[in-house]
């Protein structure tokens, strides 16, 4: 069975994505995956305790248990000395290293489909990431699989209407494959949205063909935005703007080397104000154009 991977650093923000993670996991029908990465000390008194010996591992895996008790609703919840089945089996897991490391590494395991985590954690924000903490902005970028990251205190777990953004149709059309096992299974509204870069000065019969493209394959019908790539700051206000004006309820975009993620959301220069963004991101690697 395919998993969601969720990792947690026991944040509030980490509880959220365990939540839309198990709404995703009952909708498409996943296993839960609780990952922990911690230094080999647990999570009590690292004078009293070796690093990775047996009390570390009981007591991680007691804050992992008691995490998920927590943070799902009874019927949802799941534990080894549970008798009661769940539409979703939900499992716990903790390995030591650093957390970027262990959770790419997770995410290259072949039944790993997913990773939902929190956009940002308990540590402080970066200044060179001030939207998304620094090991979710590393994972989104390198793992294998989709990520999908979460916003602070996110407490809805719904999928009526999604939005994928696109420069070229080849990124569209690998960012809606990538997509189709989510939305296949919700089945939310669609809507494109086309950014468009003038720094390349693309012909005028290549913009025509790449519109034309999106209207004769499978995005027939679907509404298309435009906005224009001059100023990476602006059009990631851009964005937001759009997904908080369309109710839309998870932004969807390709990532590759010099990506619009990449562009976007990863620059030193984004202002911090995107830190308040209100809309989960679900970020799916893509082949270089």
């Amino acid at each position: 069975m395919k998993k969601i991977i969720v990792p947690t650093d026991f944040s509030p923000t980490s509880a959220a994505a365990l939540r839309y993670a198990y709404f995703l996991a009952e909708a498409i029908g996943l296993d839960l995956e609780v990952l922990h990465v911690h230094d080999g000390y647990g999570d009590g008194d690292s004078s009293s305790v070796n690093e990775g010996d047996m009390e570390a591992y009981i007591t991680t895996q007691h804050s992992i248990d008691q995490f998920i008790y927590l943070n799902l609703k009874a019927g949802q919840r799941v534990t080894a000395c549970r008798e009661k089945e769940t539409d979703v089996n939900i499992s716990s897991w903790e390995i030591i290293g650093k957390p970027h490391d262990g959770l790419i590494a997770a995410s290259h395991e072949e039944d790993t489909r997913l990773v939902v985590m929190g956009a940002v954690g308990t540590g402080a924000v970066s200044t060179m990431a001030p939207l998304f903490g620094s090991v979710a902005r590393t994972v989104a970028k390198r793992a294998d699989c989709p990520v999908l990251l979460v916003p602070k205190d996110y407490g809805a777990q719904v999928l009526r209407r999604a939005s994928i953004s696109f420069g070229a149709v080849s990124a569209l059309r690998e960012t809606s494959k990538g997509f189709d096992f989510i939305s296949s299974a919700l089945a939310p509204a669609l809507r494109l949205v086309h950014i468009r870069d003038f720094s390349k000065e693309p012909e005028a019969s290549e913009e025509a063909e790449l519109m034309k493209d999106v209207v004769d394959t499978r995005f027939s019908g679907y509404p298309v935005a435009l906005l224009d790539l001059l100023d990476p700051n602006v059009t990631a206000h851009q964005l937001l703007a759009h997904a908080h004006d369309d109710e839309i309820d998870l932004l969807v975009m390709g990532h590759y080397h010099k990506s619009l993620f990449e562009r976007l959301f990863s620059g030193s220069k984004i202002l911090p104000t995107l830190e308040n963004i209100n809309t989960p991101m679900l970020v799916i690697p893509i082949a270089d154009d």
